[in-house]
């Protein structure tokens, strides 16, 4: 599953330097941020079966991903039934690493395990400079190096 737009305009203008990510030690990350975003992707993924997910405004989400959570709501209930039907019900999310890069994006990374499957999987949640989301995607398989998700990665 991707909430995760394209790279947007202003993205592509900045540096390849800027967008580089840094590993965060977790304790220097506000416990606020951290409970925001374990909340989010605990959410979404427990309540899969209930298809009940995070309210999104304004608030807590960017406007891209506001809207393309209530426009792409079809795909992330395939995901979720996919995902319920192959791995089983989300038992344990654990925050394994923070990442950030120059324009403040922060990149939470958690190991992800699931009542059918002993594949630890990958749940990824972003947020931008305000603290506000910006994506949330899964990898079926935790790889200990980040990788950049895109459409030809979303399955390994």
């Amino acid at each position: 599953m991707s909430c995760k737009a394209q790279n947007t305009t202003n993205e592509t203008k900045l540096k390849r330097d800027d967008l580089k990510k840094s590993k965060l030690a977790v304790d220097t990350v506000a416990e606020s941020e951290k409970k925001s975003a374990y909340d989010f992707a605990y959410q979404t993924f427990m309540n899969c079966d209930t298809y009940e997910f995070p309210k999104l405004t304004s608030e807590n989400a960017t406007e891209r991903l506001v809207k393309l959570w209530k426009t792409e709501k079809p795909k992330v209930v395939e995901t979720c039934d996919n995902y319920n039907s192959t791995y089983g019900k989300l038992t344990k999310l654990n925050l394994s690493e923070i990442l950030s890069d120059k324009t403040g994006y922060k990149y939470f990374r958690y190991k992800a395990t699931f009542s059918e499957t002993e594949n630890i999987a990958e749940i990824r949640v972003y947020t931008n400079s305000d603290n506000k989301f910006d994506g949330i995607i899964i990898k079926p398989k935790w790889n200990n190096e980040y990788s950049e998700w895109n459409e030809k990665t979303k399955s390994e």
